[in-house]
Formats: C-alpha cells, structure tokens, sequence
C-alpha cells in the first residue's frame, strides 16, 4: 500500500508524480471540444479523405496546442485554426499517399444514399478547384467568414479575396454536373 505525501513532502523541492503527467490548458481543452468538428469539417472541404480526416485533426490540434501560447488572442479563433487546417490539408493532398484508395462510406437508406452523393457531387467539384480558390470558397461560402477575416488570415489584399471568390463561385458552378443542376431545378 503506498501512503499519501504528506505536505512537508509535497513542497517545491520534493518530487512530484503531476509533474510527470503532461499539462493541458484547461483553455485548450475547451477549444478542442468546440472546434474539433469545425476543423474536421474544414479539412474535408479541403480535400481530407474522410477516413484520414480524425488523424490530420489530431494532428493539426497538436500544433495548435504548441502555437496556442504565442497567438494573438484578440483576434477570431475560427479563422486562426482555419489557418492551420489550410496548411495541413495542403501537406496531405501534396503527399497523396491517400489517392487511389477507395472511399468506405456504405449507403444504407436512399435517403442516405442521396445525401452522399450530394456530398460528394460537393467534394467532387471542390476537388477540382485551384486550390487557392478553394481555400476562399470554402472559406467565405461554406464557413461564412468574412472578405477581411479571410484576408487577414491568408495574408492577402482583401481585392484578391473578393477576385478568389468570384472566380471560384464560377469554376465550381461549371464543375458541378448538369444532372445535379437539372435536378435542384426539377424540385423547386
């Protein structure tokens, strides 16, 4: 049986098992309980395969954890790990060790089946883009950041931002087959 230290035992000199144990900012703790979802979401849009996506978050978290003393806490978070998500997606899709491997989401119920496929049509298109202007789209249309957040973030004039934008929006549009467009319409 192994006693408790008593006080004398426990001051500054005296060794300690906490101190063998990592320490986690208790405000650490907290932005990756509420943005670990955001982030998972935004590698994804980025080109993350979705069975890859849990691993590259954790990651990215761990150099988040690092860079979280340094940050300049005035400014937005989401954009910051945003930031973080760009570079890490990017590093992905350069190693492409990932391509080729089938995707293993298995649809279950049409209705299921038609949200993938909408997901993918999505993902499909975004694949496509330039990804400069994917970085600006998914930004400020799928997370609704603003023109000067993204800016800021990026490190670009905000005029680019808005030229990124646009020419996106119409690379994605003539990249989305016709049938999902012919489709949207026969709905309304």
């Amino acid at each position: 049986m192994t006693e408790m230290p008593s006080r004398a035992q426990t001051g500054p000199g005296a060794p300690s098992r906490a101190s063998e144990r990592p320490v986690v900012d208790p405000s650490f703790t907290q932005l990756f309980e509420q943005h670990f979802g955001f982030v998972c979401r935004s590698l994804q849009r980025l080109g993350v395969r979705e069975a890859d996506m849990e691993d590259i978050a954790q990651e990215l978290f761990l150099a988040v954890h690092r860079a979280l003393p340094e940050s300049d806490r005035s400014r937005p978070i989401k954009p910051w790990l945003f930031g973080f998500a760009v570079r890490y997606a990017s590093n992905y899709r350069r190693l492409s060790w990932h391509r080729g491997r089938e995707l293993d989401d298995v649809p279950v119920s049409p209705k299921l089946h038609d949200k993938l496929a909408a997901k993918r049509t999505v993902l499909g298109a975004l694949e496509k883009l330039d990804f400069d202007k994917r970085v600006v789209l998914v930004m400020h249309d799928l997370e609704e950041f603003t023109a000067p957040e993204i800016a800021a973030e990026l490190g670009v004039p905000l005029n680019t931002v808005y030229s990124r934008v646009r020419l996106a929006r119409e690379a994605f549009r003539g990249l989305v087959p016709a049938e999902r467009t012919d489709e949207k319409e026969g709905a309304r």
